[in-house]
């Protein structure tokens, strides 16, 4: 249950236990106005009953009819109630009912059983008369029970017609102003979900009122800190990036020039050997021999290190030139288990730096990535770019598509591929083909490539 929901439900909660109370409030006040109205009408009867007998005595004048009932009719007492005066002798027996001309019964019948059971509609008042020290009898007022809980279920109507308009204007306006006051937070839902998706630039606009405002600038202060630790973070990682590079150029130079120079003078130096040999001492020309065999063995592994390091290709023939190598090189190691067909766009060769170095070693963990774990027959890498701003890389295979197959263990992985591409400023998206294997889209911004840092 959403948070209007619950909070209607607790007005209306409420309304239920006002109106309730209401209802209890009204048959009370109900019930003591009838009771009070008794008191006043046995109050009154007694007065005028001594007032009769004063003006008897005074006069001497005991012909009279005493009680005289005409004059109790002069006394508006209680619709429906009945007065009656009880005196020591049968003959001064007195009693009025007032008249129920034009009442009906119009409340049910669970309503008279409550009520009764609740309250006094059968209220008596019992009054003594006494005159000169003597007791001449006492006035009985009995309150009508249909009359008093007819009366009570017109006023409990009424009440209850008023209090439900009532709670039902205010039910409605609190809904409205509800609705109004938790707008906000919707637009607070929706603007955390947009960042969430990795719109951290995305601000919550404010509020009027000063809880929802405070709640957006703090989420918009928050987000604005995040952003500036990702571009601090993306920042570091293409300046780690660019010093590896850097730091992968220094060594393969010096691998180059130190190590490939000896392995070159031992070679030349065994050549001359070889040769000698053949003359003066043939026992050791298998030996020179070996000694060539081993020199061509590191001189290999020292190409292909040198190639892991830093492609000399990226630098001295471009991108596409460096790419073209790099895709013929795993056809022959693949030995026809695995087709890699590769599709250039042109405009390649002038990208800015550090997009061509990031891009070859991309592609190369992709194609590692499907040599180990795709097991596909078929992989295709398209590298175009879309407009001026943009490039796109995707790397397809036809094989089994293990997304956790791109691990930190396995190489770069995934991980890696994914810190250059967020260092570039880039997007990275797997996708798992529908007819098997694995998709890698990978889009990067071209004019807006940060530019390389030094250390």
């Amino acid at each position: 249950m959403n948070l209007k929901a619950q909070l209607l439900a607790r007005i209306l909660l409420v309304a239920f236990v006002c109106l309730c109370a209401s209802a209890w409030y009204v048959l009370h006040q109900t019930d003591k106005q009838a009771i009070f109205e008794a008191r006043q009408t046995a109050k009154r009867i007694e007065k005028q009953t001594l007032q009769q007998l004063l003006e008897m005595f005074q006069r001497y004048d005991f012909n009279r009819p005493f009680p005289d009932v005409n004059q109790w009719r002069g006394i508006s007492g209680v619709p429906g109630s009945c007065t009656q005066f009880l005196s020591r002798t049968q003959s001064r027996q007195r009693s009025l009912c007032n008249d129920l001309t034009g009442f009906e019964k119009n409340y049910p019948e669970w309503f008279g059983r409550v009520y009764s059971q609740l309250f006094s509609p059968d209220y008596e008042v019992r009054r003594s008369v006494n005159f000169n020290a003597l007791k001449y009898g006492t006035v009985l007022v009995t309150l009508n029970v249909e009359m008093e809980t007819a009366r009570a279920w017109s006023n409990l109507r009424a009440v209850i017609g008023v209090l439900t308009v009532t709670i039902l204007a205010i039910c409605v306006l609190m809904f409205v102003t509800i609705n109004r006051m938790l707008r906000p937070a919707q637009r607070i839902v929706s603007g955390l979900e947009t960042m969430r998706e990795g719109q951290l630039d995305y601000r919550i606009p404010s509020f009027e009122i000063a809880e929802w405002r405070r709640t957006s600038e703090a989420i918009n202060a928050l987000a604005a800190s995040q952003q500036s630790t990702l571009a601090e973070n993306k920042r570091l990682a293409l300046k780690l990036m660019n010093a590896q590079e850097e730091e992968h150029r220094y060594i393969a130079r010096e691998l180059h020039d130190e190590f490939g120079q000896c392995l070159a003078g031992i070679n030349a130096v065994t050549t001359s050997i070889t040769q000698t040999a053949r003359q003066d001492c043939p026992q050791l020309v298998d030996e020179a021999t070996s000694i060539t065999r081993i020199t061509a063995h590191m001189m290999q592994a020292l190409r292909n290190l040198l190639t892991r390091l830093r492609p000399a290709e990226v630098d001295d023939l471009g991108l596409q030139a460096s790419l073209k190598q790099l895709i013929k090189s795993w056809n022959q190691r693949s030995g026809n288990q695995t087709r890699y067909t590769l599709t250039l766009d042109d405009k390649l060769d002038n990208l800015p730096e550090p997009l061509p170095v990031n891009l070859y070693r991309i592609v190369q963990e992709c194609l590692t990535n499907i040599a180990k774990h795709a097991r596909a027959s078929e992989a295709e890498i398209k590298l175009q770019r879309e407009g001026d701003h943009q490039i796109q890389l995707l790397v397809k295979d036809n094989g089994v598509a293990e997304t956790s197959s791109f691990d930190a263990s396995q190489g770069m992985g995934l991980i890696g591929i994914h810190e250059r591409v967020t260092a570039l400023g880039g997007a990275l998206e797997l996708t798992t083909q529908t007819e098997g294997g694995l998709l890698i889209a990978i889009r990067l911004p071209v004019s807006e490539t940060p530019r390389q840092e030094s250390m």
